[in-house]
This record gives structure tokens, C-alpha cells and sequence, in this order.
């Protein structure tokens, strides 16, 4: 992802696509995630597998992305989309099972996925500033199709050895016990109160990915253009690939510590806290008049991705049964893949009609949204959660018990 997210939008407009067709094009490729991913996580749990749907999905992502360098088109541009975003959305699934599955302790949970979210992060800076790199060598400063090229040449070939690792995945069936059947419910429960406890567990997970769309609504909308909004600055290659790998930097350090508290004090506070940051950081964007303020800005990915990245998924395996892992993260990816889907063409209509500035305050009332919805409605899945209200200074208390509860 470390040469596609800041560029692609930014090659897509120098082969003459407008906002309104990127955001189709971003729009529709991921909106039929929808249709697909469920299908390929019903497909894993039935077969037990993830591996050789993961070898499948990297070389069909990696030879979409290769194929960019060779289209100009916005037909060929949905079609490439379409196949490189599944293929890259089956990846995030697998992973998110893999390593619940792997971890095994629900309680170790966060900080198994956030150590795996941080190597992934080290990953996109290193190719994000590798790219940026590349073209500032090259002296292209000027951001056509000509100097964009070399991205969709050289990119893909990440590809290639996400393909190899691929094959070493540890991937074995584990028979699964009774208890790890549900999701928080003990085996002795009587079955009406075990009904009802699932039942509730469902209406949580349901309201959770309601908050989760709306989230990633806002921030879809926002980063799909940044890169663009960068350029009418005047910004040269390496600044925007710079202020992403920033970006990402921040995610490296909220993740090597979010995922060790999250198992301590539970996955709520943390969600709060990214739910609380995206409108504020939406917001701050709108005055910007420099690369140095967008990326101070930017920096904030920390709390949003580097918190929502690595423990939504954890949320979602706490409230799944083990045997349903797969289904669970795929409606996960689902929500994010719809989110995806209406984001950036509702960003691009924005940004056409009333600018990017009222683009940026739109979907800060979207974060708002999410943030209210989660933070009355959306319950604690972890198990058991130390209190983080008898760990703070009583003048923060209130604070703490908003975090941790609805109220």
C-alpha cells in the first residue's frame, strides 16, 4: 500500500480523470468488496484455509497494480481497481483470523495484532518514501503520467515477495473446543440465557460496524484526496509520500503500546479515543496552507489508524465465535469496503462543487456522528477488562467512564 495510496489518485488525474471519475473509480472498486469478500471468508472457513487464497489474491493485486502503467482509460481503471482492492481486502481478512488464531488468548489478543500492525506500518514508510524517493532522483517534480510510470513498474514487484512470504504462512486446521465456539459465553450456560447473551453480543457487533462505516466514511473521504490537495499546493513528490510515511510513523508508535493496554484495560477506551480524534484532525486541515501544517496534521493518524487498525479487528474477534472468524472479519471488511465505495465519490462531488475546505467540514460531522453513536451505544468485548476509572486521577474519572461505557 506504500506506493498506491499517495499516488494513485494523483496518476489517475494526470491521465485526465476528473475528481467525480477517481472517486467513482476508488467508489465502485471497493464497493464490491461487498460482494466478494463475504464470499471468499465463507470459502476460507469452509476449506480451513488461508494460504493459497492468499497466494491468489497477492498476484492478482500485483498484476493490477502492474497493469496501471499500461491503462489510461476510466474503464480500465474501474476494472484494475475493482480486482486490486479485493485482492489487497483478502489479505487484511486472512491476517485478521490468522493471528487470533494464532495468539489463541483472547486476552493477548491486542497486542498480538498491534505487533503485526507495526511491522506492516515499517513496511508502508519504507515504500512509501522509497517511491518518493525515486521520483525525486529522477527530477520529476511536475507529477504527469510520464514521471508516474516508474511506480506501477517498479511497485508491484512488493507483490512478488508478499507472494513468497505467503507460502510460509503458518496455516494449520486447529480443532476447536467447546468453548471456543462462542464468544465470551460459558459452556455450562443454560441455553435460553446462552441464546440471549449471543443475541446481545450480535446487536453489538451490528452496532459497532454501523459506528465503523461512519467512521471510515469520514476518513475515506479526506484521504482519497489528500495527495490531491497536496498538489494544488504546489507540493513536490516527496513531500506527499513524506507526510504519509508521517503518518504511518505515528501509527508505529500508538501501536506498539495500544495493543498492550487494550488487553489490559479493554478495546473500548482505545476505540473512543480514535473515534474522538478523526473530527478534530478533519477540521484542522481546512486552514492549511503548507505541506510542514499537513503533515503536523497528519500525524494524528496515529490515533486514528494506529488505534482503529490494529484493535477494531480484535473487537470483532472477541465478539465472534472461533468458528465464524472468518464470516465476522469479512462483514468487518464489508463495512470498510462500503465506507470505501461512497467516500470518495461523495468526496469528489464535494470537493467539485463547494471545494475541498467544506469537504474536509462535511466529513468532520460524519467522524462526529460515529463518535456519538459508538460512544452511547457500543459495549466492552473484552472479557475481562481491568478498570480504568480506579487507575486515573479522580478528576478524570468521568472522562474514564465514558470511555469504558456507554452512558
Amino acid at each position: 500500500m506504500g506506493y498506491i495510496q499517495p499516488f494513485v489518485p494523483l496518476y489517475q488525474s494526470a491521465c485526465g480523470l476528473s475528481k467525480a471519475q477517481i472517486g467513482i473509480v476508488a467508489g465502485v472498486g471497493s464497493g464490491t468488496m461487498l460482494l466478494i469478500q463475504p464470499l471468499i471468508g465463507r470459502l476460507s472457513d469452509r476449506i480451513d484455509a488461508r494460504r493459497p487464497l492468499m497466494l491468489v489474491s497477492t498476484i492478482i493485486a500485483g498484476l493490477s497494480y502492474f497493469a496501471f502503467a499500461h491503462v489510461h482509460t476510466f474503464l480500465a481503471f474501474l476494472l484494475l481497481t475493482i480486482a486490486g482492492v479485493n485482492g489487497i481486502g483478502y489479505l487484511n481478512v486472512a491476517v485478521g483470523v490468522l493471528v487470533g488464531r494464532i495468539q489463541g488468548a483472547p486476552k493477548l489478543a491486542g497486542r498480538a495484532y498491534a505487533g503485526y500492525r507495526v511491522w506492516g506500518s515499517i513496511g508502508y514508510v519504507v515504500v512509501a518514501l522509497g517511491t518518493g524517493l525515486l521520483l525525486g532522483h529522477a527530477g520529476h517534480t511536475h507529477l504527469d503520467r510520464a514521471s508516474l510510470v516508474p511506480i506501477f513498474t517498479y511497485g508491484p514487484i512488493t507483490y512478488l515477495l508478499v507472494a513468497i512470504a505467503s507460502l510460509m504462512v503458518p496455516d494449520r486446521k486447529k480443532p476447536m473446543t467447546p468453548h471456543s465456539e462462542t464468544s465470551g459465553i460459558e459452556p455450562e450456560a443454560k441455553w435460553p440465557a446462552a441464546v440471549e447473551e449471543r443475541s446481545a453480543v450480535d446487536r453489538n457487533l451490528q452496532t459497532f460496524l454501523i459506528a465503523f462505516f461512519l467512521y471510515s466514511f469520514a476518513m475515506g473521504g479526506v484521504i482519497s484526496y489528500l495527495g490531491l490537495f497536496m498538489k494544488r499546493l504546489g507540493e513536490t513528490p516527496l513531500w506527499i509520500s513524506s507526510t504519509f510515511a508521517v503518518g504511518v510513523i505515528s501509527e508505529v508508535l500508538v501501536m506498539v503500546q495500544i495493543g498492550r493496554l487494550s488487553d489490559r484495560f479493554g478495546r473500548r477506551p482505545a476505540l473512543a479515543v480514535a473515534f474522538l480524534a478523526l473530527p478534530v484532525r478533519l477540521l484542522l486541515y481546512i486552514p492549511a496552507t503548507s505541506a510542514l501544517w499537513i503533515m503536523a496534521v497528519h500525524a494524528m493518524h496515529g490515533l486514528n489508524f494506529g488505534i482503529m487498525g490494529a484493535i477494531a479487528v480484535v473487537f470483532v474477534n472477541d465478539l465472534a465465535p472461533a468458528a465464524n472468524r472468518g464470516v465476522a472479519q469479512a462483514r468487518l471488511a464489508a463495512a470498510q469496503g462500503l465506507a470505501a465505495s461512497v467516500a470518495p465519490m461523495t468526496g469528489g462531488f464535494l470537493a467539485d462543487h463547494i471545494g475541498m475546505g467544506w469537504m474536509f467540514a462535511v466529513m468532520a460531522v460524519v467522524a462526529t456522528a460515529a463518535a456519538v453513536l459508538f460512544l452511547t451505544q457500543v459495549h466492552e468485548s473484552h472479557p475481562t477488562p481491568e478498570s480504568l476509572e480506579d487507575r486515573c486521577h479522580p478528576i478524570l474519572r468521568p472522562v474514564a467512564r465514558l470511555l469504558a461505557a456507554p452512558r
